[in-house]
């Protein structure tokens, strides 16, 4: 389970403080206990210095005079005659010389201990002095430093945990009222969270969290006005066949029977294409950032969709052609791109009059984009319409033909996930229309 934002960030604030007091406070011992070491050389050398002021003329009583200090067992003296008999020397002081050095500073161990001596002579070279302390007491002086320097740690960082909580808390109420305000609302409710008293961090989620709540409104209402569309486009075939087949069961003759069987299988055919259409729009709707693109032929698969759609203009006595031209490669999904064509086709073949004409070009604009253009000779659709015809289920009204009002609105789906777009305009003579379809990446090679 991952720990909560507040104990992160107050683990990690602590965790930075912490190391950084403890390499600020090793620095600072490193520093503050070489300062000490000069300031102790320096009161030795001082210390020396006054003894050898005073020798000669009341030596006898200098430890007499010595204030009394909680280093001072821990600091001694000798002072030495001609540097060979001990005249004079604190209490603590060994009866062997502190140092055989007979001037400045050394460091040497007298029955297994350290000392840290300064030797000087007096004035008149008659009296040795030395002054020495030892290196334990110079320790207890670094560590007494090390203590004071990492008590005010110890005392601040639980009283920094606490004010850490405190300020996080505070800082993160927002956050908690957001994760409530989200938990209360209802699943159906999408409207965009107003929280204007937000700290600025929080404004980009905010951003992000509305962005999200308005595709998702979106997308419901397209599904649901889907649902509701495609309910009522199923009602009229259904109902036909349903009126047909009890026409057949009634007839009086063969013949009306087999009319009325005629009429049901032309309704079980739209109900099938219907139903083609709805599955294709719906998978295109679920998948559309799922298509894997390849490198494929525009022409190749243009002229597939021609064969397919050949038995129907044959029927219609219509002439349907592919205009000469070289491969024009492109990337995209192959299947997608032939019902984006047979959808264009089918619409051409349907609505144009018989020994009509359809011609299908694919070729490649001045700036090296692909492109593929359906013309026919029908009817065309007025340009106020030309926008709505790329709507779900929506046909020009007076039209006599037979379909779905999907053929488009596929096409241009297809269109879009290709990074395309589709175009309608006049035919070439003025009558009839061109649906073309101009790819936005050149071709390649």
């Amino acid at each position: 389970m991952s720990a909560s934002l507040r104990l992160r960030l107050i683990v990690t604030t602590l965790a930075l403080v912490g190391a950084i007091w403890l390499a600020a406070t090793a620095v600072a011992w490193y520093e503050t206990r070489h300062e000490a070491e000069e300031i102790l050389d320096a009161h030795l050398a001082q210390a020396a210095t006054l003894l050898a002021a005073f020798v000669g003329k009341e030596a006898d009583e200098i430890d007499e005079h010595l204030p009394a200090h909680r280093y001072l067992r821990k600091v001694t003296f000798q002072v030495w005659e001609k540097g060979r008999k001990l005249a004079v020397h604190s209490a603590n002081a060994p009866d062997r010389r502190l140092s055989d050095e007979d001037e400045g500073y050394a460091d040497t161990e007298i029955d297994g201990k350290r000392w840290r001596v300064f030797s000087l002579w007096s004035s008149d070279r008659h009296y040795l002095v030395q002054v020495g302390e030892t290196r334990e007491a110079r320790s207890d002086i670094s560590a007494e430093l090390a203590k004071h320097l990492l008590l005010p740690l110890a005392v601040a960082l639980p009283l920094l945990a606490l004010a850490l909580a405190l300020a996080i808390g505070r800082g993160l109420a927002p956050l908690s009222q957001l994760a409530e305000d989200i938990g209360r609302r209802d699943a159906a409710r999408l409207d965009p969270i107003e929280a204007p008293n937000a700290p600025q961090e929080l404004k980009p989620l905010l951003d992000r969290l509305n962005q999200l709540f308005g595709r998702l409104g979106k997308s419901l209402e397209q599904e649901r006005r889907f649902t509701a569309d495609a309910a009522h486009e199923l009602r009229t075939p259904l109902a036909a066949m349903r009126t047909h087949a009890q026409v057949a069961m009634g007839a009086a003759n063969v013949a009306e029977r087999d009319a009325a069987l005629s009429h049901v299988i032309e309704a079980t055919d739209r109900a099938t294409h219907l139903l083609e259409q709805l599955l294709t729009l719906a998978r295109l709707d679920a998948n559309a950032a799922s298509s894997v693109f390849a490198e494929v032929d525009l022409r190749q698969i243009a002229a597939a969709a021609i064969a397919v759609a050949a038995p129907a203009a044959l029927a219609k006595e219509m002439e349907l052609a592919l205009e000469d031209g070289p491969a024009v490669p492109i990337r995209g999904e192959a299947a997608l791109l032939g019902v984006l064509l047979r959808n264009l086709i089918d619409n051409a073949v349907r609505y144009s009059p018989p020994t009509a004409g359809v011609s299908v070009t694919v070729a490649t604009q001045a700036d090296g984009r692909a492109f593929l253009e359906v013309c026919d000779q029908g009817p065309g659709i007025p340009a106020a319409e030309r926008a709505r015809v790329l709507d779900r289920f929506y046909r020009v009204a007076g039209s006599n033909e037979t379909g779905s009002g999907l053929g488009l609105s596929i096409a241009t789906r297809i269109a879009e996930l290709h990074g395309a777009r589709l175009e309608l305009a006049d035919g070439p003579t003025g009558n009839g229309l061109c649906a073309r379809v101009v790819f936005s990446e050149p071709v390649n090679g």
